[in-house]
């Protein structure tokens, strides 16, 4: 054991030590009455979000996720504690349709893919349904209530992105009454995390009311024997005007820095090679990733009569992102590689504003719910001026050779890369028919355009986009607890850049247009619910071609089932699991590419997780698998990446101690220790994460 480990370790122990004593101390006399333990408690884990629990539908509103025609699913804060989840790919890993393609310590955590399609970094991550910059940083978990996915083309509800789906995180509110929690948490590795909750109300009725959380967290992690070191904190304020008004202001920052996630990168003619230990050290002394973000959102809502709202809100968000990455090229198929080490920094500034009126009404003996709206968005992309891409040594895989990096560094200054904007216009009815039938149609109007500066201020590129995207569905419900849908929908989103490794690196393209069918069913009973959806994606495809250049031509088509099940088999059992089959294909490109599967997207994939209540009074158990499935690394499949299963399991141990709530949670990850690679790119691999287990503490005064 390490000694910053067996420090970490000591830390965790005195900590929690200190907190159970100052609780005691603190409540000593109130409780001395009822002994030194109160009654046990009977509930050991927090129900799952149900269908009929409301999600973010951008420019339709929120609506429970029974009543919408996509696929959706919602993950509480509760869960995500529980089960001591630490990034997004962790806190979705039950969702069958969603691959985890970066590891959460690295130059670009937080990435993932919904059917096989990876989402974008600038516009497929929302909060509270507003833009947000997702490049470069893992999200702060501990500052939101739950973390939405809508799975599928989502242009018409929020403008252009990745059709693989949207992420939606949703902030944590003001507490009825006053509350206040403080945890502690313990990652193998040596990393040590303290967190602060705490909400309530003043002033008359209650009409102020503030929710305010801090995080700290430092130490080392095991993927890579890396480190991470943050620091967090939530502000979010709403002010009851009146009992028609509302203010609100929401405020977010976080410091992270950590250490960890090569890149290993295949070369022409070059085959996987075989994985590597998770905690295998690849990254250079002085390697890196220092990010600082922040997010400020002014909100206004008016009643303006009893079924209409009317929302006005502004958000404006930065994110600054320095960093030193290696790159391992491998060479041959003995796993000897070069490492290039780059450095770089890179500024994204977001403002937006969006107004929304929302309503019912009845005409013609039909009911009508409408949406309708105005949003602007501006995006600006700062780089440094000179990013050194620099060869410094060469080794093997599974003998790296650890470099001092200190000399890479950018230098000249910054510049102006590249600036978005979208302006937009949506309108949403879904009108009840009759009782069992209801029909939705939707379109939103965006002008789009993408600009691409030289080092030198000059305009290199520039893509102008003016499009309409449609939605219609149909819904039958032939019960109250049960939706068939068939929905279609059209987008553009913004094509990506070519990758560092190609011949034509960083080059911007013009946005890509995609169409996608989905007809599905969703059904919610006292002890299961269901829902499984049949989808069939098309958009223009963009690949690296044999004379290594990444161009746009073709087009991908996406179809495939998915199936998630959430259902309580015993008195306190319950298992959660899904499956998805997806079967990508290019068409309509290049000789030899035509006919190949997609880049990146797994045939199958599978997650089955069962939780046991009660096993003790006050104790919970959850045991876990995921089964991921092979993909072909590069668009002529010479690559295959394997097919891989992990295992996870944990406990939850909830008991009043003093006549306040304390709460336990373990959980280890890969138990099995399995070696793995990650697919994050064509051609990248990432290595994956090793065994690790969690420890945490919390005590609700």
């Amino acid at each position: 054991m390490s000694p910053n480990t067996s420090f970490a370790k000591t830390r965790l122990a005195l900590a929690v030590a200190g907190l159970c004593a100052l609780h005691a101390n603190t409540h000593a006399a109130e409780d001395a009455g009822e002994g030194a333990l109160s009654k046990v408690v009977i509930k050991a884990t927090v129900e799952k979000k149900k269908l009929g629990d409301s999600v973010s539908g951008g420019a339709l509103g929120r609506k429970a996720a029974l009543d919408t025609p996509f696929s959706t699913k919602a993950v509480s804060s509760d869960e995500i504690e529980d089960r001591l989840a630490t990034s997004i790919s962790e806190v979705l890993k039950y969702d069958a349709s969603v691959t985890a393609i970066s590891p959460p310590i690295s130059t670009h955590p937080a990435t993932i893919q919904m059917r096989g399609l990876r989402l974008d970094d600038l516009n497929g991550y929302k909060v509270d349904g507003l833009a947000n910059i997702n490049r470069g940083t893992e999200m702060p978990l501990e500052m939101f209530e739950s973390v939405e996915a809508l799975k599928g083309l989502t242009g018409f509800m929020y403008g252009f992105g990745s059709p693989g789906g949207t992420v939606n995180y949703v902030s944590k509110r003001p507490t009825t009454d006053a509350s206040f929690s403080a945890a502690m948490g313990y990652q193998e590795g040596g990393a040590i995390k303290e967190h602060i909750d705490m909400g309530g109300r003043a002033g008359e009725q209650g009409g102020f009311g503030y929710r305010i959380n801090l995080l700290h967290e430092d130490g080392g992690v095991q993927e890579e024997s890396g480190s991470i070191n943050r620091n967090a904190a939530g502000l979010n304020l709403e002010w009851r005007v009146t009992d028609d008004l509302a203010l609100t202001y929401d405020a977010l920052y976080q410091r992270r820095s950590s250490v960890g996630g090569t890149d290993v990168v295949l070369t022409p003619a070059v085959k996987v090679p075989a994985p590597i230990a998770g905690d295998t050290r690849l990254n250079s002394t002085g390697a890196g990733s220092d990010v600082e973000y922040s997010l400020f959102t002014v909100g206004l809502e008016y009643r303006l009569a009893p079924d209409w709202m009317a929302n006005v809100s502004y958000r404006t968000s930065d994110s600054s992102r320095v960093y030193k990455k290696d790159q391992y090229y491998i060479t041959n198929n003995k796993a000897d590689y070069r490492d290039r080490v780059t450095s770089e920094l890179h500024d994204y500034g977001f403002d937006q504003v969006q107004a929304t009126v929302q309503g019912k009404f009845d005409t013609a003996g039909l009911r009508h719910e409408v949406v309708a709206g105005l949003t602007s968005q501006k995006l600006e992309s700062v780089s440094s001026m000179v990013t050194p891409k620099t060869y410094l040594g060469t080794g093997n895989l599974y003998a790296p050779n650890i470099l001092n990096v200190a000399a890479v560094n950018y230098s000249g200054g910054t510049y102006r890369d590249e600036a978005t904007r979208q302006d937009a216009a949506f309108v949403s009815d879904t009108v009840k028919l009759t009782d069992n039938w209801s029909a939705m149609a939707g379109a939103r109007y965006t002008r789009f355009k993408d600009t691409a500066y030289s080092t030198k201020g000059a305009v290199s590129a520039e893509y102008p986009a003016n499009k309409t995207t449609p939605t219609v569905a149909l819904m039958f419900k032939p019960r109250a607890d049960t939706t068939i849908y068939g929905s279609y929908v059209e987008a553009l989103e913004q094509a990506a850049s070519a990758p560092a490794s190609t011949a034509n690196a960083n080059q911007v393209f013009a946005p890509l247009k995609s169409k996608q069918t989905e007809i599905g069913v969703k059904t919610e009973h006292s002890l299961w619910n269901a829902s499984a959806a049949l989808f069939r994606i098309e958009r223009g495809a963009q690949y690296t071609n044999a004379a290594n250049v990444y161009v746009t031509d073709g087009q991908t088509k996406y179809q495939g089932l998915e199936f998630n099940s959430v259902a309580q088999v015993a008195k306190n059992l319950s298992l959660e699991g899904g499956i998805m089959l997806l079967d990508a294909k290019l068409e309509d490109a290049a000789p030899g590419y035509g006919g190949k599967h997609a880049v990146g997207a797994p045939r199958r994939q599978a997650s089955l997780q069962a939780t046991w209540r009660e096993v003790l009074p006050g104790l919970a158990l959850h045991a876990g698998t995921q089964y991921l499935g092979d993909l072909p690394m590069d668009a002529a499949n010479v690559n295959q990446l394997p097919s891989v299963a992990l295992f996870d399991a944990g406990l939850n141990y909830r008991h009043h101690f003093f006549g306040k709530m304390v709460s336990l949670r373990a959980n280890i990850s890969n138990i099995a220790n399995r070696k793995y690679w990650t697919y994050y790119q064509e051609n990248y691999l990432n290595v994956g994460a090793p065994r690790t287990a969690s420890l945490n503490a919390r005590v609700d005064f």
